[in-house]
């Protein structure tokens, strides 16, 4: 039986992504790929936990599945 989100209509986290950075997004209340690519590239970037091979996995199924991190323009001034 496939996976189901708890956000339907949402793609879930990848399944071989490691412990502690499934951990650090589900901290911070990140279920989907949706909700991570709004949380944005640099903060998951910074969560305790989250290491380069574990940026890579969501990075390439984020790519999978179409979805690219919001923009980091910097509007905030």
């Amino acid at each position: 039986m496939p996976h189901k989100s708890n956000w339907p209509g949402h793609t879930p986290l990848p399944k071989g992504l490691a412990a502690p950075a499934r951990r650090a997004l589900a901290h911070q209340g990140i279920e989907t790929l949706e909700q991570l690519a709004e949380f944005g590239e640099l903060k998951a970037s910074k969560l305790h936990g989250m290491g380069p091979v574990a940026i890579a996995q969501l990075e390439e199924a984020m790519e999978e599945s179409g979805i690219s991190y919001a923009s980091a323009g910097g509007g905030e001034a």
